[in-house]
Parts: C-alpha cells; sequence; structure tokens
C-alpha cells in the first residue's frame, strides 16, 4: 500500500467560523467597539455567547441608550 506524504499544506480550522450573523459580529469588536440598535430581546438572547468558549477572553458589556431607546453591546476587555 503506498501512501502520498505532502509537505507544506496550510491546515484549515472550520471551527474558526462562526454561526450566526451576530456572532461573526461579536469576533470581529475591538475593545470599545460597539453594536448598537439592538432591542431588549436581542440583548438577551445574544447575551449566551458572552459565555461562550470562543469569547472566554473577551469581556462584554450591555445597557439601555438614553436617546434612543435601544440597547447597545460593547466590548470592554
Amino acid at each position: 500500500m503506498g501512501f502520498k506524504i505532502e509537505k507544506d499544506i496550510k491546515i484549515v480550522n472550520e471551527r474558526a467560523t462562526y454561526r450566526t450573523e451576530f456572532t461573526q459580529a461579536l469576533n470581529n469588536l475591538e475593545v470599545g467597539d460597539l453594536i448598537s440598535g439592538l432591542s431588549k430581546v436581542d440583548v438577551y438572547k445574544y447575551r449566551v455567547n458572552f459565555y461562550t468558549k470562543n469569547f472566554k477572553d473577551r469581556k462584554f458589556q450591555f445597557w439601555k441608550d438614553p436617546e434612543t431607546k435601544r440597547y447597545r453591546i460593547q466590548r470592554i476587555g
């Protein structure tokens, strides 16, 4: 049985992709960046992503903007 050995091939990491558009946006946030215009339902629905293993090294906070009455999520660390 002959096996072909290949060298210098890039490893494709399929786990680097995120399932939803929101988690992709969350992944791209730098410290100080925020996502705005969310409803209370959206914020509490997306909040569980803050505690997954993909984001364990990052910190986020959310609050209600007094002017627009919409919620914002900001990366703080």
